[in-house]
This record gives C-alpha cells, structure tokens and sequence, in this order.
C-alpha cells in the first residue's frame, strides 16, 4: 500500500523568505482507486515561527483493503525558502499496516551540502544542490512557479539514491468538478516508465491542487480529490 498517496504532493507559494510562503491552511481530500473509495488525506502547512515550515500529510484507511489493513500514513517535510524558492531542511515518511510497515527518513545538511537518505534498510549520502526538495515537497516548488506565472523548469528532487532532474509538462485547462466544487484549472503532467502523475491546480485555492490522479504501471488508478479548505 505504499503507493496508496502520490509522490507527489500540496501546497502553496511565496515570494521571498521574509514573507510568509501561505498563511497556514488545512486542506481534506477523498483518496480512492479505480473510482471506490479507500481514505482520507489531510494535508496541513504550519508556520513553526522560526522562519522554517513543516508540510504534513495524513492518510488513514477508511473503506476496502486500506481499511482492513488499517493503513495510516504520515508523510512530513520542513522548509525553508530561499529567494522565493523552497528547500529542504527535514524529510519523513512513516506508513503503517497490517501487511507492510515502511519508514523513509533524508536529512539535508546544507552546511556540508549533502542529504542523508535513510529508505527502509537502504541508506545513501550524496551530494546537495541549491534548491532541491524531497518529494512529498515537490509541489510546493511547481506551485510557486505556478503563482508566479512561471513555466514549469525542472526541479531537484532528492530521491533514494541521488537527486534526479523532475519535469512537468503542460495539458492545457479544464473545468473540474470535485466535491469541494468546481474550479478553473491548470493541467500539469509527469511521465516516467508505465508511470503517469496528473495534477489540477486551481487559482482560485490559491493553486493548491484540487485533483491528482496517478496511473499506476498495472493500471490501478490512485485519486485524490479536495473536499475541503480551511485557511
């Protein structure tokens, strides 16, 4: 179940680091697979009043296998911005279950300019470039370019072995309609191998996305959908 919540996920923007990036908000989404529901999401950004922010997400099965297993998963990043730009202090992943526990932990030290990736029984150390994100955190990157009305570049992700170059690409916009109601949207997408994650984002949320959609290599479909904003 540890692809039960897409890589990538939530948040706002800011403009430079002496402003704050968002004013703190908490945002609830439905979570389901090839149309049933499995969950619900929670995703929470808090101001910790020391120029650093931690992005949490919370999933907890409520409906079919995530249910039964008693998925609950919590997923944390601590940031800092930097020109305007997020970076990476802290990066955890917790996700327990009946079948499978899993935990994934990355310190970015950026004194020395090396991340420490601690995934599962695996552990890596590697190098550190300027403004590079784990990648719960990643939309918090692509959406402050997004409020900024900047295309998408491709951002520095620090994934289990080394930090990989992500691309989006455009699909247009469309009307979406999900429970919280029906948003202008912005469509962003990201291939990899049998692999595609879609993003809406919506002005009006102040871009946070209000729909993704992630289609899994054996076709399983991995949905969240907004249901609720509070800022």
């Amino acid at each position: 179940m540890n692809r039960f919540l897409p890589a990538c996920l939530f948040v706002f923007a800011a403009s430079t680091t002496l402003a704050a990036p968002v004013a703190p908000f908490k945002a609830e989404y439905f979570a389901s697979r090839n149309g049933k529901q499995l969950g619900q999401t929670t995703i929470e950004l808090i101001d910790n009043r020391d120029a650093t922010w931690t992005l949490r997400t919370t999933t907890v099965g409520t409906a079919g296998l995530a249910s039964l297993v008693g998925l609950d998963v919590v997923e944390e990043s601590r940031l800092r911005w930097t020109g305007g730009h997020p970076e990476t202090l802290v990066y955890d992943f917790r996700q327990k279950a009946a079948l499978r526990s899993k935990q994934r932990h990355a310190d970015f030290d950026w004194e020395r300019r090396i991340v420490h990736m601690r995934d599962g029984d695996h552990e890596a150390r590697y190098a550190l470039v300027d403004g590079a994100v784990d990648r719960h955190a990643l939309t918090i990157a692509l959406v402050a370019d997004l409020a900024r009305g900047v295309d998408p570049a491709p951002y520095k992700v620090a994934m289990k072995d080394a930090i990989e170059d992500i691309r989006y690409t455009d699909c247009g916009q469309a009307e979406v309609s999900v429970p919280a109601g029906r948003y202008a949207t912005r469509c962003l997408e990201r291939r990899r191998e049998k692999r595609t994650s879609t993003s809406w984002f919506a002005a009006r949320t102040g871009w946070l996305p209000v729909r993704i959609e992630q289609v899994e290599k054996d076709g399983e479909t991995i949905t969240l959908e907004l249901v609720s904003l509070q800022r």
